[in-house]
């Protein structure tokens, strides 16, 4: 399932980069938001984490350090940053800013879609090297 997981974030993740290349900022986010939550809940199933059924899942990153490999401890901060800073956005990028008046497509920046990018492509990045190192390797 985990690798199923990160195979359908990895296709999210294509989406993302299309929108930001189409100047859909806010579409871009919020496809980052979902491919990068899609792939942390891959790195925790794959370590035998039943993670929590939240789109903000690095509390469960950080609570199980310990089961990761020495490496992916020292990227985990930009993990956990970029799935509170996605999650935050989340809503707006779908939504947009009812109070405020204003759609989706008026509240973020290309340097937002940007962030948001990078944010999920390393997360994918990452569970990719794990991956690589716990089922293909003898």
């Amino acid at each position: 399932m985990a690798e199923d997981y990160l195979t359908d974030s990895a296709s999210i993740l294509s989406e993302a980069k299309a929108a930001k290349e189409m100047g859909r900022h806010h579409r871009a986010i919020r496809l980052s938001q979902e491919s990068l939550e899609l792939t942390l809940k891959a790195i925790l199933r794959s370590v035998g984490v039943e993670y929590p059924k939240e789109h903000d899942v690095s509390d469960a990153i950080e609570e199980n350090l310990e089961k990761f490999p020495e490496w992916i401890r020292s990227v985990t901060s930009k993990l956990e940053e970029g799935s509170t800073w996605l999650s935050e956005r989340r809503g707006a990028s779908m939504y947009g800013d009812e109070i405020a008046g204003k759609p989706a497509s008026q509240l973020f920046t290309s340097e937002d879609s940007a962030k948001a990018v990078e944010y999920a492509s390393h997360a994918v990045e990452v569970a990719r090297r794990l991956f690589d190192e716990m089922f293909r390797t003898a």
